[in-house]
């Protein structure tokens, strides 16, 4: 004979829902004999059951990779965990590597040419052969005499070439000036003479003719020629006309030998625009001065300080002339171990060269110029040049071309103002999915004490203010989360250089119970964060470090530290009884008269349960029998700060009638309810600790209408 106990599987339902038994119970008695005879009595079980039985003092209770339910202090507390949910580095948001390139390109300019000079002189022998042969006689007699000098009329001396200079071939000049000195040896004033200079190249005349007046005996005359925008070969003709000589009313000395006439030309205060030169070692003076790179580290950005541990300043260097230079390049304002940068370098004629000016241990110093004290490198230049002693083809076009490029340092901190600029949070819904479940729940509930904490760790020093919106929804019903914006935590650099903080979401400075206890069926969420949020005040007191970076980890927590006020669920459920073939069972639901399920409890816990199990007919929509268990559970008594001081004592009997019976198998759902209430009706909060307990005791009653039948 095959027995089925499917009939008891509902009671045996409701008495674990009543004994809210999950692992550690104990079952101390069982009946030893059971008599099928009206009206009999099953102890089924005692025992007690503690939180700690699940949860060992320091222990935690995973329930995925992210949730855990553990307590401090014996307060039980539902926490989510979520490392480095925010890790961003410096390269992140600012490069840096790049924001020091600067190229620039030098005109080798106008350089100074040494002094050159000549002298031709003319003897009374060589003068005497222009005169007419009779003026001429009269000087040959008395060569050697000591007699009057004989005057002479206006003479041409023709044409005579000077020696060669040996500094140029042929230069233009931009300034400059050729001095004429004429020294009159004669015995005799000259009352004097005009002189006019040709390059013998091509005899081009080289200035104005130059008139100097009377000169007297053993005195010089002189004049002078501007040189500039003329073009002087190496080699000058002179064309001299003398204006005649009184001669003398006294004897002197006649020597046509001795006797002369010194006409010296020399090049003075020299600069030169181009030609076949010999340039001496000199600065190029257009760039012996100082200036300002400006760098360009990203719009708003304003930079006054870069300490750097290691890095190099990249410099190619492309020198488009025929001199030799070296380039000395300076930065004033910034010091590399403590003394100011700075660098030479040769560039030969025509060529290229690379290099790198070490910045190990350097501060680059950007703020020192009054005007613009941010983004601004000084700098001086100071280019020495020469031909070393070679004839060498230069213009003042010729060009020197410099790039500079700060690549890939190691940065130990950059000080500025980093711009003010926003990151949005999109607005968006996020949709819980539980509106249906929602429907089937009313009373209400507060979850008193629940947090969201963002612990950081924060090496960047800038300030950044976090602007949150989230609203929760139910129905018509909507809370804001009603949260100021909170600005986080950064470290006083640069002595400080991290910063660890807690961004905290709670009841003391937003409505996250009341969010949370609604509870929402969606979520609206949004926000941003804003970096100096107020703006440039002018003191560019950003730092951001070499390996700044944000690192954050969520966590939330819930205290189970919460009001409930008739909190009812209910759910339907297919019925597991429905369809059982009773045919071959000698218990019939129709025999049962009465099932009772007795129960005695000392509730520790702030918390009251009530049940009741519906037979519902989906086909008629009605329910059919109804079972009540009205307060299995009582909340305990509660203190000021929520614990309990006073276990309730709990009596309770479930009456499982004929009539249920009767409609358990014409039935095809089950509906459940559960109704949830903490002390004092919910109006003070109650918290969990982990030694709240259970002490129970249950038992069976049954009332069979047996109806035996032998064969």
């Amino acid at each position: 004979m095959k027995r089925k106990l499917s009939v008891f599987i509902l009671a045996a339902a409701l008495v674990a829902i009543a004994g809210c038994v999950k692992e550690t119970y104990e079952i101390d008695k069982f009946s030893k004999q059971a008599h099928l005879m009206p009206g009999f009595g099953v102890s089924v079980l005692q025992g007690n059951i503690t939180l700690s039985d699940f949860v060992e003092p320091n222990d935690t209770i995973v329930f995925d990779s992210d949730t855990v339910f553990i307590y401090d202090d014996n307060v039980v507390s539902f926490v989510f965990r979520k490392d480095s949910i925010i890790n961003f580095r410096l390269e992140d948001y600012y490069d840096i590597n790049d924001m020091l390139s600067h190229s620039d390109s030098f005109e080798v300019g106008e350089l100074s040419l040494d002094p050159f000079q000549s002298k031709i002189s003319y003897t009374l022998r060589q003068i005497v052969d222009f005169f007419s042969p009779a003026v001429r006689a009269q000087f040959v007699v008395l060569d050697g005499a000591t007699a009057n000098f004989p005057s002479f009329p206006p003479t041409s001396l023709g044409e005579i070439t000077y020696t060669a200079f040996n500094n140029f071939k042929y230069a233009t000049f931009s300034e400059g000036s050729l001095e004429i000195s004429v020294k009159n040896n004669l015995p005799a004033a000259l009352q004097g003479l005009s002189i006019r200079l040709f390059n013998s190249s091509d005899h081009s005349q080289v200035g104005d003719e130059m008139i100097i007046s009377t000169i007297n005996s053993g005195q010089t005359g002189t004049g002078s020629i501007n040189l500039a925008n003329l073009t002087v070969t190496n080699q000058l003709i002179a064309a001299i006309v003398l204006s005649g000589s009184p001669g003398t009313s006294s004897p002197v000395n006649i020597d046509l030998d001795d006797n002369n006439i010194e006409v010296t030309v020399a090049g003075k205060d020299l600069i030169v625009r181009s030609g076949m030169v010999v340039l001496p070692v000199q600065d190029i003076l257009s760039l012996d001065e100082d200036d300002t790179v400006s760098i360009d580290p990203g719009n708003d950005i304003e930079i006054s300080l870069i300490k750097i541990l290691t890095g190099d300043l990249i410099y190619d260097v492309n020198a488009m002339s025929p001199v030799t230079a070296s380039l000395s390049i300076t930065l004033p304002a910034s010091e590399r171990n403590s003394a100011p940068i700075s660098e030479s370098i040769t560039v030969y004629p025509d060529s290229a060269i690379s290099g790198k000016i070490p910045l190990s241990n350097s501060t680059i110093d950007l703020g020192t110029v009054t005007s613009k004290p941010y983004n601004m490198l000084p700098i001086h230049y100071s280019v020495d040049v020469s031909s070393n002693g070679e004839m060498v083809d230069f213009n003042s076009t010729d060009q020197v071309i410099l790039d500079l490029k700060l690549i890939d340092p190691e940065i130990d901190y950059v000080k500025g103002y980093f711009g003010q600029y926003g990151d949005t949070i999109d607005t968006d819904t996020l949709d819980l999915g539980i509106e249906d479940i929602l429907k089937d729940v009313s009373g209400s509930f507060l979850v008193s004490s629940p947090s969201v904490r963002l612990n950081y760790s924060n090496s960047f020093a800038i300030p950044v203010e976090i602007d949150l919106n989230v609203v929760g929804y139910r129905s018509d019903d909507s809370v804001d989360l009603d949260l100021d914006p909170i600005t986080l935590n950064s470290p006083a650099a640069p002595s400080e250089r991290i910063k660890n903080g807690i961004l905290t979401v709670d009841k003391n400075n937003s409505q996250l119970p009341e969010i949370i206890s609604l509870p929402p069926e969606k979520i609206l969420f949004g926000g941003s964060a804003v970096v100096n949020p107020d703006g440039n005040t002018g003191t560019r007191d950003n730092y951001i470090f070499g390996d700044s970076r944000f690192l954050g980890d969520l966590e939330v927590e819930v205290p189970l530290e919460f009001r409930l006020n008739n909190l009812h669920f209910a759910d339907t459920l297919d019925n597991p009884v429905q369809d059982e073939d009773f045919s071959d069972s000698p218990i019939n639901p129709e025999d049962i008269e009465t099932l009772k399920i007795l129960m005695d409890i000392e509730n520790g816990f702030p918390l009251g349960i009530s049940l009741s199990v519906s037979l519902y007919d989906s086909t008629t929509h009605s329910i059919k029998s109804t079972v009540n268990a009205a307060d299995i559970l009582a909340p305990a008594t509660v203190d000021a700060n929520g614990r309990v001081t006073t276990p309730a004592q709990c009596s309770t009997e479930i009456a499982l009638t004929k009539d249920f019976w009767n409609w358990i198998n014409d039935t095809d759902k089950i509906i459940i309810g559960i109704t949830l209430v903490t002390t004092d009706g919910g109006t003070k909060d109650v918290k969990i600790y982990s030694d709240y307990y259970l002490d129970y005791k249950a038992a069976l009653f049954v009332k069979p209408d047996i109806k035996f039948s032998f064969e």
